[in-house]
């Protein structure tokens, strides 16, 4: 669905409540009376079973027998949530017959009842009653309007999950016939056809739409949404940008211009039509959030920590505030301010990659201790994410602590973890750098045992078979099957090029490292094609490449090596 992409709200009656519905146990018990003051003395024994008999029965997932004692108990005691209760069992039966019998007696109950009205009009129109489904929508929208909220909207939501969309077109226009001036109307007849994904009636009621009401700000939004669903965003832009053009005081349209360029990587021109949104209303958190976020991503760190600390001076439980101010923090190397921050982001999305970003400050801070015990905290917390922060401590201790820790890390991960093929091949890559052939062999063929085809495994096994053994022919083997498997990639494209040079194909060889470093511009590619260059005696070439990476990476460990050990 793209209701929500749509318009906030826009779907928040039947499609939610029937999702309740669907649910039986999403409430807790329900007594059998309306009025709390009443004595037990006073209720009838029949009701009083039935409602039981209900409760046991919907605990031991008899439904049905659920279904019925919950019925009985309804006609018994003239109470409306018992009706409602009945409602949502037989939705979750999937027996509409028996939900419209039930819904009726709500209604008869409690006729003002929004979420009753919405649930009758979309039963009756399940079973191709539709005058009395219309005669709902018409209550909808009465009941809305004495609430003072918007009943075409709600009335839509009601029909959102039919199977007869076609017949719940027909009644939204219907109704809207009712109001033929009513803007709210014609924005509901307009959104239907893109709820139900109908995207050439979406395109046509849209523009009807902004052609009847042309200063419904709203509908040029629904308008570019039509546009962006049918892959068509330079419409959608032009749309957006005429309309701001029109109404240039508008938060909405400047809004859904800058949240559309920004999905057009359009960074720049975002950020200029957030800060016009701010210009005309400095006041809620989320433009200066979505302004500190932009500037960020376009590294203008000054301008990010701004926005972001104006975002938390006016929501202080802001998470997304505080986390991209530690990540500004952290960007700047100012690390004690950055973990400041990261300890502000509370529960939710952004909490667990914050206490990692965390985590890794603190060892950078020399806090090594305190860092391990977070990560091991998390690890408690969130056992899902164990191996991914076992990789994470790993990584950290090989920064900042001897071989013997990192190996003794692994061997717990691997024994929380037996097997498991990522702490298996982190462990061979980590081998690798120590110059422990042996066990990066183990580790791989471990893995391989596993996957036969994890091109990954074997392009790393080959590779370090060519770089630190004179196994070249084995080596070139794994690396085949590799490339077999990854034909385009740099990292194994790489890896063939340095075996053929230490075979001695250095035709091969070149033709292998150029087509990688064309892919990517890395390192330790450049180190590769570099020293094959000098060997042929391309050393001029070689120094152009040697130079361009150290730009790039002036502190690459293995560029460097190369460079001294060749050209002193």
């Amino acid at each position: 669905m793209v209701c929500g992409a749509l318009l906030v709200g826009a779907c928040e009656s039947v499609p939610k409540q029937a999702e309740m519905a669907a649910d039986p146990e999403s409430d807790a018990v329900i007594l059998p009376f309306a009025e709390p003051e009443k004595k037990l003395s006073e209720l009838d024994a029949e009701l009083i079973y039935s409602t039981l008999l209900g409760e046991i029965a919907r605990q031991r997932g008899d439904m049905a027998l659920a279904y019925d004692s919950y019925l009985q108990a309804t006609i018994r005691s003239g109470d409306a949530k018992l009706a409602e209760r009945a409602v949502r069992l037989a939705i979750y039966l999937k027996r509409n017959d028996q939900a419209l019998v039930a819904v009726n007696h709500w209604i008869e109950l409690a006729p003002n009842d929004l979420t009753a009205r919405q649930l009758g009009a979309y039963l009756h129109l399940e079973v191709d009653n539709e005058e009395a489904a219309f005669e709902h929508l018409k209550a909808v929208v009465l009941i809305s309007q004495a609430q003072r909220s918007d009943g075409f909207l709600h009335a839509l939501s009601a029909l959102t999950k039919s199977t007869f969309p076609e017949k719940a077109i027909g009644l939204m226009r219907r109704l809207a016939a009712e109001y033929p001036d009513n803007a709210d109307a014609a924005y509901a007849v307009a959104l239907m056809p893109s709820i139900t994904k109908q995207w050439d009636q979406a395109e046509r009621e849209a523009q009807i739409l902004v052609d009847r009401f042309p200063d419904l700000e709203k509908g040029y939004v629904l308008q570019s949404r039509v546009y962006v669903s049918k892959k068509d965003k330079p419409k959608a832009r032009a749309v957006l940008e005429e309309a701001v053009s029109d109404y240039p005081d508008s938060e909405m349209l400047r809004a859904a211009l800058g949240r559309l360029l920004i999905d057009l990587k359009e960074s720049e021109l975002a950020y200029r039509q957030f800060l016009k949104q701010r210009g005309i209303n400095p006041e809620p958190p989320e433009i200066h959030l979505t302004l500190g976020v932009l500037a960020l991503q376009m590294e203008r760190y000054a301008e990010a920590r701004e926005h972001l600390r104006d975002a938390f001076e006016r929501d202080s439980k802001s998470n997304d505030a505080a986390y991209y101010l530690g990540r500004v923090e952290e960007i700047e190397k100012n690390h004690t301010e950055a973990v400041k921050w990261f300890k502000r982001v509370g529960k939710g999305d952004l909490h667990y990659e914050a206490q990692v970003r965390m985590a890794r400050l603190q060892a950078v801070e020399g806090g090594l201790g305190e860092a391990r015990d977070t990560l091991q905290a998390l690890r408690i917390r969130f056992p899902k994410h164990s191996v991914d922060l076992y990789l994470v401590e790993a990584d950290m201790l090989r920064q900042h602590a001897d071989s013997d820790t990192v190996t003794a890390l692994y061997a717990q991960g691997l024994s929380a973890h037996p097997g498991n093929a990522d702490l298996l091949y982190a462990r061979a890559l980590y081998a690798a750098t120590q110059g422990w052939v042996d066990v990066l062999e183990q580790d791989l063929m471990a893995i391989l045992e596993q996957e036969p085809q994890h091109a990954d495994a074997l392009n790393a096994l080959g590779y370090t078979l060519a770089d630190q053994t004179d196994r070249y022919q084995e080596a070139l083997g794994y690396i085949e099957q590799a490339l077999a498997l990854k034909p385009d990639a740099p990292a194994v494209l790489d890896s063939m090029g340095w075996v053929q040079y230490r075979l001695g194909n250095y035709a091969e060889a070149l033709e292998y490292l150029r087509r990688a470093i064309d892919m990517l511009q890395d390192a330790e590619i450049a180190a590769h094609l570099g020293e094959v260059l000098w060997v042929t005696g391309e050393r001029e070439e070689a120094r152009g490449v040697w130079d361009k990476a150290l730009e790039q990476n002036p502190d690459n460990e293995y560029l460097l090596k190369t460079l001294k050990r060749l050209d002193p």
